[in-house]
């Protein structure tokens, strides 16, 4: 599973621009395990850059204020020295980027898609993400 996981985010970072230049990516589990390690990495300070890449869980009501939003989503306290820029978020969870490709799960799945049963992509990230 991490071996998947590692190769889809190295293909996602190539087509983004940085091919030749890739960032190291550790696959830390679940989203608290995410948080820990980012929290040693940075207090350790031994990386250039360290940065905590994680679903978003709920719409980000300001882009600028990250470690605001982890506060109020995760209750998480920002580490001493850390900056909003070191958190990257991706969707508000993972299968919202799965649903939005229609394409990708048409080539996977062919036939046996149902589209139908897909939600909507209008406001897709609005969605509430308990609710299906």
């Amino acid at each position: 599973m991490k071996l998947n996981c590692r190769e889809g985010f190295r293909r996602i970072l190539e087509k983004s621009g940085f091919k030749g230049r890739m960032p190291r990516l550790v696959a830390c589990g679940g989203r608290n395990s995410a948080f820990e390690d980012f929290r040693l990495a940075h207090a350790n300070g031994k990386s250039q850059y360290v940065g905590l890449w994680v679903d978003s869980e709920i719409p980000v009501a300001d882009l600028e204020k990250t470690w605001e939003h982890l506060k109020q989503s995760d209750s998480w306290e920002k580490p001493v020295g850390a900056v909003d820029e070191q958190v990257l978020f991706m969707t508000t969870c993972m299968e919202t980027w799965l649903a939005a490709d229609r394409t990708g799960l048409a080539k996977h799945y062919g036939s046996a898609l149902q589209d139908s049963a897909l939600p909507s992509v209008m406001e897709l990230e609005k969605r509430d993400r308990k609710s299906g």
